[in-house]
């Protein structure tokens, strides 16, 4: 059967290879091979859901709709759980000459400018048709928020996630300064990100002496509305950033009852090794999930200007074996794409999955390294649902052109196909062209 196109009232996906930490824990054999953790499955779809997952089994009648994926690598529907699309392919128009955090700041604050509802729906459409294009199914965007400006930012996010609804789950989150929420726009800005659907409530926090007034500030009204909070943290590399540990702390004396999810915590890789456990600890105490964006981060993180060395000597990553080692949830993501905070990127969540295996030195535990896209990212954007291969899961599936980890971390470029209910489909990304302006 030609597998490019396929729609039937029910598909069979035969010889499927799946990581077994994503299927049903009957699935699992015992013990799993360390190099190589897949599990050879069928899976049976109806409709938009998984009805069945099991062993292979002989093949069905002629009259039978099936596909033989013999053997191929297969993952759920990735989760790409923190991105930028307000920001997203603004580079040529607004470059980081220097590759700097600040500069990053100032040129995407000059460009706000050109941030209509045009110009918003033509970038991050674009982004969202390459996330499909690459097998992405859930997608969880911050969104500048600054009072009024930002009621066209989220409107237009609103639109989108109507858009896309029943392909990708669109999520928003407010990203504004922490200490906003402390002020009389406070309320304002939570209500106002929440009346265009968002999911949490988010921020970036500095460390200040108001920073545990602020945190509680900020937990108290997201307590009153029911959400959990998204932050950007310790995007840097001072050890004495430790505005993580902080939100641990603040989780803990509020007894804050909703999820609480924080990005970067570079600074984390850069203290003393006491101080890492401790602030490790409370994260795991508190419930944190954790976000690492390497892509970005490494971008830029360590920039040595003019002196010598020039050359970076750490990666921007957070403690991220460190942490899953303590039992803390960890994702990783796409975050900024094409713009002055990163200079490159496709939202490709398997980019993001190979490259954090390579870096973050995954190899060690490459059976539950596919976590970090799948199952704990889904569960970080409340989706504990989606990220898995099991019945009742959505029926959406990654294909690739390659029969085990070794070979799909060797070859990033390789050819997939993606399932989408009862539908086998290799759609290629847009072309670049598209951006330009009508």
């Amino acid at each position: 059967m030609d597998c490019s196109a396929v729609a039937t009232c029910m598909l069979l996906l035969r010889r499927a290879r799946v990581p077994a930490a994503l299927l049903p824990p009957a699935l699992h054999p015992a013990p799993v091979d360390p190099l190589e953790p897949t599990v050879l499955c069928d899976i049976r779809i109806k409709g938009r859901r998984i009805v069945a997952v099991g062993p292979p089994g002989p093949a069905p009648d002629q009259g039978s709709e099936w596909v033989d994926l013999d053997g191929a690598l297969s993952f759920p529907g990735l989760v790409d759980a923190h991105v930028h699309l307000d920001k997203a392919h603004t580079w040529e128009r607004a470059p980081n000459r220097s590759g700097t955090f600040a500069e990053a700041l100032a040129t995407l604050a000059r460009d706000r400018a050109n941030w209509t509802g045009t110009d918003l729906m033509r970038r991050a459409g674009f982004a969202l048709q390459c996330a499909w294009a690459h097998g992405t199914r859930i997608v969880r965007t911050h969104v500048d928020t600054g009072l009024p400006w930002a009621e066209t930012s989220h409107a237009v996010m609103q639109d989108l996630r109507g858009r896309w609804s029943g392909l990708i789950d669109l999520q928003t989150v407010p990203l504004c300064a922490g200490a906003d929420y402390s002020g009389t726009d406070g309320e304002r800005i939570a209500d106002l990100s929440l009346r265009h659907g968002a999911c949490a409530l988010g921020g970036f926090f500095v460390m200040a002496d108001g920073l545990a007034a602020q945190l509680d500030r900020l937990m108290a009204i997201a307590r009153d509305r029911g959400v959990g909070l998204d932050l950007h943290v310790d995007e840097i590399g001072d050890p004495g950033a430790e505005v993580l540990r902080a939100v641990a702390e603040a989780v803990l004396r509020n007894e804050f009852p909703h999820p609480v999810a924080c990005g970067h915590g570079c600074s984390l890789a850069t203290q003393a090794v006491d101080r890492q456990r401790s602030t490790i600890d409370l994260v795991r105490r508190a419930r944190i999930g954790v976000v690492s964006l390497p892509l970005c981060n490494l971008y830029l993180q360590d920039r040595r200007g003019s002196g010598f060395p020039r050359t970076p000597f750490w990666r921007g990553l957070t403690l991220v074996k460190d942490l899953l080692d303590a039992g803390v949830p960890v994702a990783c993501a796409s975050d900024n794409v094409r713009d002055a905070f990163f200079a490159y990127g496709d939202l490709d969540a398997a980019e993001v999955y190979i490259q954090s295996v390579r870096l973050a030195h995954l190899d060690d535990r490459i059976g539950e390294s596919v976590r970090v896209v799948t199952s704990t990212a889904a569960d970080l954007v409340g989706r504990p649902e989606s990220g898995r291969i099991a019945p009742g899961a959505p029926a959406h599936l990654v294909v690739f052109a390659a029969r085990s980890f070794s070979e799909l971390l060797s070859r990033p470029a390789g050819r997939r196909r993606c399932v989408d209910g009862e539908t086998i489909h290799a759609t290629p990304p847009p072309d670049f062209a598209a951006l330009a302006a009508p």
